[in-house]
């Protein structure tokens, strides 16, 4: 079985929770895309784990694969490896050797390239992961395999100062002693990584030629697609389920099924236009009781709505089969429970999504209200399996309305950060 786990929204769905449930059944983790601005939080009886390089699936796959979709902070990489090994010490990690590299250099590129956009600020994250795909496409990047070989290193290090000289102007890296400590310190980590460093893309179809389960897991969400999402208020990558073969090299034609998480109300870091956003006391609610704040930032997220017109674009441009849907359990504590479910523009309903920024603002969203299904805490406390018929009537209508309006089954649902706080819907 090949399946491909991602995000249906702006990211921060759960889809760490996910893929860890069900990696158990798959002998190797990928992933394709993305830095440590994405972070994973996964739950199980032996603590609280943060990935933000590594696939959550780590922790249950035999085979970590890094992908060469990604960028990697090679720094932040060896202490996620360091951890992982404490808990998962069989585990066998495999790094592409075409991965990009994000110096402390793209770091500070980051911060620096955010002050001048002005008001069309992202809010990025600051980890340095749009410089270094930046230098990907120009073609002066840094890669992993580089980090072997201090000549390459340094000239690549040397083109890219000459090519930002002026954005790196009066920080440390102006220095050319700054920049060949940076170097040093880069070969000093590239040799520790070096036993991790493999042709990953042939690993993972040596693995499909094998009759291996393999289990693909994308980073943020559809709605930051560099391509496809609110632009620009997006990521550096592609996010949709098609990147996995820029991202691995692994043809999507093989893949079997494609699961979409979403969250069962929409959440946001940074910038941009957001329809369905509420504000004031209810997201103050809703953020507490969801512990909305950024697993890599600790930011406060913007919380509103499901919001079904991006629910249905991202089903469709992913080509989702079924969904996962998180946070029931937070979302059925508000006062009261909305969806949004049409879009209007000048007073014309609409069912696209304006590309215009203008035009986004000025959407009027149409909402159905649903009967919340209060606290869900007692479900599962027993420790026995959760079914689908130990859920309130409320939850159920809520699920199935989704699975109408969308035209897919809900295959998993659930409740709380903890594994056992998951549902298996039957399809």
């Amino acid at each position: 079985m090949i399946t491909v786990i991602l995000g249906l929204q702006f990211g921060d769905e759960g889809k760490g929770k996910v893929t860890d449930y069900l990696s158990e059944k798959y002998s190797t983790v990928v992933r394709f895309n993305g830095g440590n601005n994405a972070g994973h939080t996964v739950v199980t009886d032996k603590g609280l784990h943060k990935f933000y390089l590594i696939p959550a699936g780590a922790l249950r796959s035999r085979n970590v694969i890094l992908g060469n979709g990604m960028v990697i902070d090679p720094f932040g990489l060896l202490d996620e490896i360091d951890k992982l090994k404490h808990v998962h010490a069989d585990v066998q990690i495999k790094i592409s050797r075409l991965a990009h590299v994000v110096t402390p250099l793209h770091k500070f590129l980051d911060k620096a390239e955010e002050e001048i956009r002005s008001k069309l600020r992202i809010g990025t994250t600051a980890q340095g992961i749009g410089p270094t795909y930046e230098d990907k496409y120009a073609r002066t990047g840094v890669r992993m395999v580089d980090l072997l070989d201090r000549e390459i290193l340094t000239d690549k290090v040397e083109t890219i100062f000459r090519m930002k000289k002026a954005l790196l102007e009066g920080s440390e890296f102006n220095s050319d002693d700054a920049r060949f400590r940076m170097v040093e310190k880069l070969l000093k980590a590239g040799k520790e990584i070096s036993k991790y460093l493999d042709y990953t893309e042939d690993f993972i179809f040596d693995s499909y030629e094998k009759g291996e389960n393999i289990l693909f897991e994308g980073a943020q969400g559809t709605m930051l697609d560099i391509d496809f999402g609110l632009y620009p208020f997006v990521t550096s990558s592609n996010t949709l389920a098609g990147a996995l073969s820029n991202g691995s090299g692994f043809p999507f034609r093989k893949v079997d099924r494609v699961i979409g998480v979403v969250k069962a109300y929409t959440s946001k870091v940074g910038a941009g236009p957001f329809p369905t956003e509420i504000s004031g006391e209810d997201a103050d609610r809703l953020r507490g009781y969801g512990n909305e704040y950024g697993t890599t930032t600790g930011r406060p997220r913007r919380v509103g709505w499901l919001d079904l017109n991006l629910l249905s674009y991202a089903i469709r441009i992913n080509d989702v089969d079924t969904l996962a849907i998180t946070k029931i359990d937070t979302l059925g504590q508000m006062d009261r429970v909305y969806v949004g479910e049409r879009y209007s523009l000048d007073g014309e309903e609409i069912k696209y999504i304006p590309r215009s920024l203008d035009d986004l603002e000025k959407v009027k969203v149409s909402y159905r209200e649903f009967k919340p299904w209060g606290d869900l805490s007692d479900i599962g406390k027993d420790g026995k399996r959760i079914e689908y018929s130990d859920l309130p009537r409320e939850v159920k209508e809520y699920i199935e309305y989704i699975e109408n309006r969308m035209k897919r089954p809900v295959e998993i649902i659930s409740l709380g950060a903890d594994r056992n706080k998951t549902i298996r819907k039957p399809l």
